[in-house]
């Protein structure tokens, strides 16, 4: 699948919400007002809408939003600071070998035409970059109207915005983009190719020179580099107690008061670098402590997650005979008690809570213990700085105390003038070796930018190769007409007779009528889910295709049921037969698309393991579950 949603988290104040989605189906449950429908708008703005709403609990809670995607099997993160629309977002790759995230750049969310807009980052990875729809740049949002069908659009009487079209049909010319059925793609990807391969080249050279600059450097990573700076402090560590020791024989010879009062302010200079040196390597030592104690945390949780479903989970097995024993279980007790000892469950609740209120406990900790993670690291890089300092102030002051006591006779004069050159060499090395840890650091970052437009030439090259002939419109539109009325079928749809897609405009007609023309908004229900169902099942196999392969619906059941003022819709088998379409696509096409589908409430033939969130009607387990 070109776009597949794996996990999205909302930053914390005092901790992380996070909802982990698979391939398939996907269910997510719970009353009004417990934050379902905030995780598709936050999914929504971390991939680029202008904004969100304003939520109290969200802006109480949290800062961010982080969103990790699978592009055409790549693996990113998206993180958008929450009411702060201006701000761009930050991208970062994950590092197959290194196993971690890694920053790959900033992207701008306000304008979608600039180059560097996170619009453009994503469409250059589905290939897609450079398109222009209606004398207007292609953008992702354009694309990804065709994925999340909107609570106010499972009942919207103007699909594909047909009112704007005597001045605005980008709908239109994204659904035709969609099925490769757009007369101008075809030139736009080409002249985007052209564009991303001179990028590239322009990227390949810098990155082939700063290699050869370290190559010629004899400094190939950060090892070597650390390896030098040691050899090189050894010797300067030397040559030190060397010029020290020179340094009083030429006062012992004639005694100088400023040489004596210039010397004496060396040598306390240089017990506040021994100082600061300790301090850096106990903060050192103190970080790494701490970073143990947050690994255990993270263990901790990760054990208490295991035993909150663990306890869940083991009632829900029938054993025949007792796993200790081997002797046949009596099945002659009370279902809702243990189904071996015979026990109440009403302990089970409790235990769960009390492992709840553990892991939260221990998740306040373990963000606390973070933030005292950065703040010691600021504080040993602030002693780094103070001791840099001192160092170049004690440089400074021993070239004095050469320059005055060169004024003296002295066998040992000349060796002074010898070290301090030494030194200097050694020193001017350093310099170099700091410089190489930047040119090394900006070769690891080109690294991943290469590789990251290396995929988006490929991916270019790819689709302009699969759309050399566009696909037969007539074609297509008649296996989408069939796949939409097979939709309606399996929705038990009342009054069925011809369900199609116009080959003009793109819209759907039941019963020969166009869809908003039936009088029930039941009705345009039913086929607005079914039209957006058919695009995206219909385009999971067909490579040119540029669907997502992802479709977030969020309240399938609006205007069915009890809720309806139409009799026929009101039959509660219609709702049960959307489901289980739901759920036979989720299972046929698991590996094809990914569907994620929110509502009030389920069916009970739905599958557990389709329920990746679920929320409770009091108000203690939803999408901010400590307040």
């Amino acid at each position: 699948m070109k776009l597949f949603l794996k996990t999205f988290r909302l930053i914390g104040k005092n901790k992380n919400y996070e909802i982990n989605f698979k391939t398939g189906l996907n269910f997510i449950s719970g009353p009004t007002s417990t934050g379902k429908t905030t995780i598709f708008e936050l999914i929504d703005y971390a991939l680029g809408s202008k904004k969100h709403k304003d939520y109290i609990e969200i802006s109480e809670n949290c800062t961010h939003v982080e969103l990790e995607i699978l592009l055409n099997n790549s693996l990113y993160r998206i993180r958008r600071m929450l009411f702060d629309f201006r701000r761009p977002a930050l991208v970062e790759v994950f590092n197959d070998e290194r196993k971690i995230f890694e920053n790959l750049g900033v992207y701008s969310v306000i304008d979608t035409e600039k180059e560097n807009s996170l619009s453009n980052f994503i469409l250059s990875k589905l290939g897609l970059a450079g398109a222009k729809i209606s004398n207007q740049t292609f953008s992702f949002r354009d694309l990804f109207k065709f994925s999340y069908l909107k609570q106010t659009k499972i009942d919207n009487e103007d699909i594909l915005s047909e009112s704007h079209w005597a001045k605005f049909n980008k709908e239109k010319s994204t659904f035709e983009i969609i099925f490769n059925i757009y007369d101008q793609l075809l030139g736009d990807l080409r002249a985007s190719l052209k564009k991303s391969q001179d990028e590239f080249r322009d990227e390949k050279i810098r990155y082939v020179g700063i290699e050869e600059f370290l190559k010629n450097s004899a400094i190939e990573n950060y090892g070597s580099v650390e390896i030098k700076r040691g050899e090189i402090n050894s010797q300067i560590l030397a040559l030190k107690e060397k010029l020290t020791y020179n340094t009083k024989q030429i006062k012992k010879e004639g005694q100088n008061d400023k040489l004596s009062e210039l010397g004496d302010i060396v040598i306390v200079k240089k017990g506040i670098k021994t100082k600061l040196a300790i301090d850096f390597d106990n903060h050192e030592q103190y970080i790494s402590k701490l970073r143990l104690l947050l690994n255990q945390y993270d263990n901790d949780i990760e054990r208490l997650d295991a035993a909150i479903m663990g306890m869940k989970e083991i009632n829900k097995y029938e054993f025949i005979l007792c796993p200790n024993c081997l002797s046949p279980i009596n099945f002659d007790i009370n279902q809702n008690n243990c189904c071996m000892c015979n026990n109440s469950m009403d302990s089970l609740v409790e235990n769960t809570i009390l492992l709840k209120n553990e892991k939260r406990s221990i998740t306040k900790k373990r963000n606390e213990l973070d933030k005292h993670i950065l703040v010691e690291i600021d504080r040993k890089d602030n002693t780094e700085l103070q001791m840099k300092r001192v160092e170049e102030d004690i440089r400074h002051d021993e070239r004095i105390l050469e320059e005055i006591a060169e004024k003296y006779v002295s066998p040992f004069v000349s060796e002074i003038s010898f070290i301090n050159l030494k030194l200097g060499e050694l020193y001017k090395e350093l310099d170099e070796l700091d410089d190489s840890l930047r040119f090394i650091k900006e070769l690891n970052r080109l690294g991943l930018l290469l590789s990251d437009k290396e995929q988006e030439v490929e991916n270019l090259e790819k689709q302009i190769s699969e759309r050399n002939t566009l696909n037969d419109k007539q074609t297509i539109l008649g296996n989408l007409s069939e796949k939409f009325e097979e939709i309606l079928k399996e929705f038990e749809f009342p009054k069925l007779e011809t369900g199609y897609i116009n080959l003009k405009n793109y819209l759907p007609y039941v019963r020969n009528k166009k869809y908003k023309e039936l009088g029930s908004l039941g009705a345009v229900t039913l086929i607005t889910i079914a039209y957006y169902l058919s695009i995206l099942i219909e385009t999971t196999d067909d490579k040119t295709y540029n669907h997502l392969n992802l479709l977030l619906i969020d309240t399938p059941r609006k205007n069915l049921g009890a809720t309806s003022n139409i009799e026929e819709f009101q039959d509660e088998s219609i709702y049960n037969s959307m489901i289980k379409y739901f759920i036979s696509i989720g299972n046929e096409l698991s590996d094809k698309l990914q569907l994620i589908v929110i509502n009030n409430g389920y069916p009970d033939f739905l599958p557990k393991e389709d329920i990746v969130a679920e929320f409770s009607p009091n108000g203690k387990v939803g999408l901010i579950d400590d307040i």
